[in-house]
């Protein structure tokens, strides 16, 4: 297979992007590998400038010389309305103008996660004693979801008992002040 980019030399990396559900490959030979990810393949440290130039070229070549349709004049149109920052100025830059930047991103920066570290979600480790106040918080949403239902199904025995059982578990927490 030649290589899609130069349409020269024999494609030997393939390059694949991930955007939710759909898969996007580029199959480059080794110079435009080394062209998209700024001659860094064999690098063991990057230093923020070149992953801002890997994370530039690779998004751009993908706009580039993808075969699907996709959508890039509204993505680089997406603006933050808080900081006025476009996904463009995003890509080429590799950093968000505000914290409002991830909502207004959300869609394009959640692929990229995914890709880059399994999950677009923190998932690191609570401290012990953390971890049994968010235990029990979770377990007051979803009491607090049965007392909805209840509510809804008029079932009002059920419903006090669930809402004292909210209140106990709030004490538990540390939530509510002791009564």
């Amino acid at each position: 297979m030649l290589c899609q980019m130069c349409k020269k030399n024999k494609a030997t990396v393939k390059i694949v992007k991930v955007a939710g559900l759909s898969k996007t490959e580029l199959n480059v030979c080794n110079e435009c590998a080394n062209y998209l990810l700024g001659n860094t393949i064999t690098t063991i440290s990057f230093t923020q400038n070149s992953l801002n130039e890997i994370l530039f070229n690779l998004l751009n070549t993908f706009s580039k010389y993808s075969t699907e349709d996709s959508n890039v004049t509204s993505e680089s149109e997406v603006k933050c309305s808080n900081c006025g920052m476009t996904y463009a100025e995003f890509v080429k830059s590799g950093k968000l103008g505000c914290s409002n930047c991830y909502s207004v991103f959300r869609k394009y920066i959640k692929p990229l996660l995914n890709r880059l570290h399994g999950n677009y979600q923190h998932s690191g480790k609570i401290p012990d004693s953390l971890q049994l106040r968010l235990d029990i918080i979770k377990k007051i949403e979803k009491i607090k979801d049965e007392l909805k239902e209840a509510v809804s199904r008029e079932e009002y025995e059920k419903a006090a008992k669930l809402r004292d059982t909210i209140i106990d578990e709030e004490k538990k927490a540390g939530i509510r002040d002791n009564e």
